[in-house]
């Protein structure tokens, strides 16, 4: 039976056989590393040119998509169309570049391409804390708001032509 964090690729965070991913050269060199139980694929690869490993290597990105909001967006005056909103992810780059982390964070795409990035536990938790207020203000202030306003709006604007 699988526990509720094994999701069939290997693992969860208690798995006893850790993964691993393996980049091979034409020349037969063979770099390998770890595989998180929460990635989504093995960026394995085979018959890379010796001279290129450094990019492969360099390309390697672990990822989890972990949800987000599908929600119709509209920009500028074109017409609405359905956006990934909040998407989480989680993302480790073990041969990251100048200031890419080289431990998990998380990313949230907000929008497009906008984000909020590298998020350690902590900032994680006060995102987590900030989204909750900010819906918790959504159903509990802006909703009834709304909801007077229109009544308001439905009583006092006028529909006849105010030019008659």
């Amino acid at each position: 039976m699988k526990s509720s964090k094994d999701d069939g690729r290997g693992g969860g965070p208690g798995a006893r056989v850790a993964r691993t991913w393996a980049v091979s050269t034409t020349s037969g060199e063979v770099v390998r590393g770890y595989l998180p139980w929460w990635a989504e694929d093995d960026p394995s690869r085979t018959g890379v040119r010796p001279d290129r490993l450094h990019l492969e290597l360099a390309a390697i990105g672990h990822q989890a998509n972990r949800g987000g909001l599908i929600v119709p967006v509209t920009q500028g005056v074109d017409p609405a169309t359905d956006a990934g909103v909040l998407v989480v992810t989680i993302d480790c780059r073990p041969f990251g570049e100048d200031g890419d982390p080289e431990l998990p964070v998380v990313n949230v795409q907000v929008v497009d391409d906008w984000w909020i990035t590298d998020l350690d536990p902590a900032g994680v938790t006060d995102l987590g804390r900030r989204l909750r207020a900010l819906a918790d203000r959504l159903t509990d202030a802006v909703a009834p708001e709304l909801a007077a306003a229109r009544e308001d709006w439905a009583a006092r604007h006028r529909t006849d032509d105010p030019t008659g």
